[in-house]
Parts: C-alpha cells; sequence; structure tokens
C-alpha cells in the first residue's frame, strides 16, 4: 500500500516536473523531497580524503580461454620484463607478442588489454589450456606486478585482491 502511494506520488511528480519550465531539475528536486531521509546520499558525497586511493577490485573483458587460476600478477611493459617471470605467475601485458610466446607455458594465466578470441595470446593460452582473458580496459594500469589475481575465463571476470 506505501510502495503505492509512493508510486503515485512520483508520477505525479513527473507530470508536474513535465509542466514546470525547469524540467529536470525540478523532477530530481521533487524525487529527493520525496525520497525517506535515510536514503539521500550523504552531504560530502564525492569528497574523499586526502591521500585516499582507489584501487580495481574486479575487471571485466572478453572471454578467451576457458579455465580460473589464481597467482600473482606479473605486468609486462617491454620485453626485458619478461626475464623477471616466474613459475605459476598471471601475464598481465598489452597483447602477447610472438616474442613473448616463451613464457607463456610458465603462466597461471593471461590478460590482455587488447584482443578478443582471435589475438595471438588467446590462441596460445587455449593451446596451453590456460584461462584468459582479453580486452581488459587499462588492464596494465590497474593491475600491479604482485597483486593476487583470480582468472575466470569462462566468465571473463578478473578479481584483484
Amino acid at each position: 500500500m506505501a510502495a503505492e502511494q509512493q508510486g503515485q506520488q512520483r508520477l505525479q511528480a513527473a507530470e508536474a516536473a513535465q509542466k514546470d519550465s525547469r524540467g529536470i531539475q525540478a523532477l530530481r528536486d521533487v524525487l529527493l523531497a520525496s525520497t525517506p531521509p535515510d536514503t539521500k546520499p550523504p552531504a560530502d558525497q564525492g569528497q574523499r580524503p586526502s591521500g585516499f586511493t582507489l584501487k580495481a577490485r574486479q575487471l571485466t573483458g572478453q572471454p578467451a580461454g576457458p579455465g580460473v587460476s589464481k597467482g600473482r600478477a606479473r605486468v609486462i611493459m617491454a620485453d626485458a620484463d619478461l626475464a623477471e617471470f616466474k613459475h605459476g605467475e598471471i601475464l598481465v601485458c598489452d597483447a602477447v607478442d610472438p616474442n613473448m610466446t616463451f613464457v607463456v607455458p610458465l603462466a597461471a594465466g593471461i590478460i590482455e588489454r587488447r584482443g578478443g578470441m582471435l589475438i595471438h595470446g588467446a590462441i596460445i593460452a587455449r593451446e596451453y589450456g590456460l584461462a584468459c582473458v582479453t580486452g581488459v580496459p587499462d588492464a596494465t594500469r590497474l593491475i600491479k606486478t604482485g597483486d593476487p589475481l583470480t582468472v575466470d575465463g569462462y566468465l571473463s571476470i578478473v578479481t584483484v585482491g
């Protein structure tokens, strides 16, 4: 019953806002006024304490290699970084090029910033049976070397932490 009344009030408010010359702002004002006090956004929303940084928790892309794997991230930005790659790490790169193929058998999974199902890294991952997610925007920027990762090649989800 209360939900019906709330819906009627919002419909009336929307009709009144359409007639009002202020349009959307009037609708927003009416909706905020009709929202119960405990659900209104806090006044300081959008402000962060100094020194506070956001960190990606879950990234999505395109599924390219079926499987689920866990390991520490190894972000490869240049060919020189390949020498530091260790067995069981998750390979995080812009795209796997043929020069990087020799480290793929050591990897537990692959995350690529570019690509789809037919990119070189995805094909190699499927050949080796590795979980692979491609097309993850800003993967090399958001994931840091050493971050614990879970790569879900079925759902194309990369969980950081």
